[in-house]
């Protein structure tokens, strides 16, 4: 219990970090909501003269005064109370603005392997769902949590005022009350916890039938699919439904504990002005005042829900912005000067887990204008190495110089500036054509856009839509084809102007015509830059001036196309696999 506190007094310090910028809000929110709970106090405090001295005393100049005040109470207590919602309101959305921003700013810094760690869908859910029920605190609880204390408080000003051993007799009941209050709350923010992570994870299946929408219906698998939802939404349910019952069971428990204090008041405060120990209007007035009570008492003990529920959102978020960043500027970090020399891997190994090496002892020098080519079997370490480069992952022993700079030493913006990647899976947004061939260089000019497009072949396909340039081509670029899509991905490349272009499997998938406009439009953009290429084709890669032969982690072989033949091994043996693989191929179309 002392460890939870503990963590708990640790989050409020890191929440009061977002907040404490708006206190001065905060403070006039606070100022408004002492008018609410005085404004209740006077009205409970009204109940004593309108019993005794306007129904039982005929008091008619005080029957024209309470009824005007009254209606003025009302009107401040109601724009006292907006006032106050609204500030605190906008204190709540600015701080779901700042953490959202804050959250998804660390997330943008954080290396690839996170990312192949935590699913997507869970990394929206927290950024939407889980800030949206933190910021609760700051929107709702506290000021919610001062209003009705001032309330309770002002109240029991009264209470005890009016009849102090009636009010003795009706809160021997409030530690009975306390307990189930506390026991809830604990229970409520360990049921909090599973509905945002079964939450999360009903996420994750939506973006995946979403996204793989086209294997979905290509395989009949709409069915499995809608059970496998309704599944996990059922198991959504039960969790929720859980949250309701730990929610709701407070009130009827509390509305019984506190009608034993009322009935006993009753009881006992009948008998005094029975035997005329007080008037019907004190007494009057205390029931009021005890009646009023029920509603702050049952609001703070909703609010301890709500903000246990917010506690465990804050939890989740709070991991996110711990997690370190593993590549990260140093704080001696200088800019990488213009790519003049060569690309150096001096003793490089790499492991993802820290256990089962990918990399094992590379040493590998690129020179300047070379086009060297990664060959190897699939999981033999190929992408790892070129993602070395633009310090996607950090070297585990050795290192990564370019031009001598340890790229760990100089900023990932000027590193990667340098750098433009073509890749195997085609990374495109649901933006204009001009949006995403602009997307490495947003201030470019239309006349610059349209060079890219021309030597990348796509500027005739682009004019044929419907809105050539400005055409929206949907997530993931689906409203045109594979060969359309990796030539715009080629264009943004030419765009960039790179110093340095790796192209990882970059022709993939395609059929023979798109293969062969975008082989022209990769000879244009890798035209007097230093290349590496990862290919299975070997075809390819076969005017390669260097071909690096990589098996299990290791480079195995180097030199030219001819050299390695002449050599054997690897290399040729990958080379007659594939060749009589093709002229397989070619005897069975004959």
């Amino acid at each position: 219990m002392k460890k939870e506190t503990s963590k708990d007094i640790l989050l409020y310090k890191r929440l009061f970090v977002y907040i404490k910028p708006y206190l001065s809000l905060i403070f006039v929110a606070l100022f408004l909501a002492l008018l609410v709970s005085a404004a209740d106090g006077t009205i409970a405090w009204m109940v004593k003269p309108i019993m005794d001295d306007i129904f039982v005393n005929k008091n008619q100049e005080l029957l024209r005064l309470i009824p005007l005040g009254l209606l003025i109470l009302y009107l401040i207590k109601g724009l006292a109370r907006f006032g106050q919602s609204y500030l605190m309101r906008s204190v709540g959305q600015r701080v779901i603005m700042q953490l959202r921003n804050k959250l998804y700013e660390h997330i943008q810094l954080l290396s690839l392997s996170f990312f192949h760690q935590n699913p997507s869908a869970v990394l929206m859910s927290r950024i939407t769902n889980d800030v949206t029920k933190l910021a609760r605190i700051s929107s709702q609880v506290i000021a919610d949590f001062f209003r009705q204390i001032f309330t309770v408080i002002v109240l029991l000003g009264v209470v005890f005022y009016r009849e102090w051993r009636l009010a003795c007799i009706y809160f021997l009941v409030l530690p009975i009350v306390i307990w189930p209050i506390k026991k809830v709350g604990q229970r409520l923010r360990k049921i909090s916890r599973r509905d945002q992570e079964k939450l999360a994870e009903l996420n994750t299946i939506l973006q995946e039938s979403f996204t793989g929408t086209k294997i979905v219906k290509a395989f009949c698998m709409e069915d499995y699919e809608n059970q496998r939802f309704n599944h996990e939404n059922q198991k959504l349910y039960k969790i929720k439904m859980k949250g309701v019952v730990a929610d709701e069971i407070l009130s009827p428990l509390m509305e019984f504990l506190g009608a034993i204090g009322l009935a006993a008041v009753i009881w006992y405060g009948g008998m005094q002005v029975i035997q005329g120990n007080t008037t019907t209007g004190t007494f009057f007035s205390f029931v009021a005042a005890v009646a009023m009570l029920y509603s702050p008492i049952r609001k703070l003990s909703k609010m301890h829900n709500v903000f246990q529920d917010s506690m465990a959102a804050t939890e989740r978020v709070f991991e996110i912005l711990d997690t370190p960043l593993e590549v990260a500027d140093s704080e001696s970090a200088t800019e990488l000067p213009p790519f003049e020399q060569h690309i150096e891997f001096k003793n490089v190994c790499f492991s993802y887990n820290g256990q089962d090496s990918v990399l094992n002892d590379i040493n590998l020098k690129v020179n300047k204008g070379q086009l060297v080519a990664l060959v190897g079997l699939s999981g033999a370490g190929k992408s790892t190495l070129a993602d070395m480069i633009p310090r996607f992952y950090d070297v585990t022993a050795g290192k990564l110089c370019i031009d001598g700079y340890d790229v760990r030493d100089v900023t990932l913006k000027s590193l990667r500036s340098q750098i433009a990647m073509v890749t195997q899976e085609t990374i495109l947004f649901n933006d204009t054509v001009t949006g995403n061939i602009a997307y490495g260089r947003l201030n470019a000019s239309s006349e610059d856009i349209l060079q890219a497009a021309k030597l990348a072949y796509a500027h005739d396909f682009i004019m044929e839509m419907s809105q050539g340039y400005d055409t929206i081509i949907g997530e993931r670029g689906v409203k045109i084809s594979g060969g359309q899509r990796k030539r715009i991905t080629i264009a943004r490349a030419i765009l960039k102007n790179p110093k340095i272009l790796i192209l990882d499997e970059a022709t993939s998938e395609l059929d023979s015509e798109s293969e062969k406009l975008v082989q022209q439009a990769l000879e244009k953009l890798m035209h007097g830059r230093t290349t590496l290429v990862i290919a299975h084709r070997l075809s390819t890669i076969m005017h390669a001036d260097l071909i690096v032969a990589i098996d299990n982690g290791q480079i195995v072989q180097l030199g030219t196309h001819q050299e390695l033949l002449a050599m054997g091994g690897v290399y040729k043996r990958l080379y007659e696999l594939q060749f009589k693989a093709q002229a397989l191929d070619s005897s069975k179309v004959e």
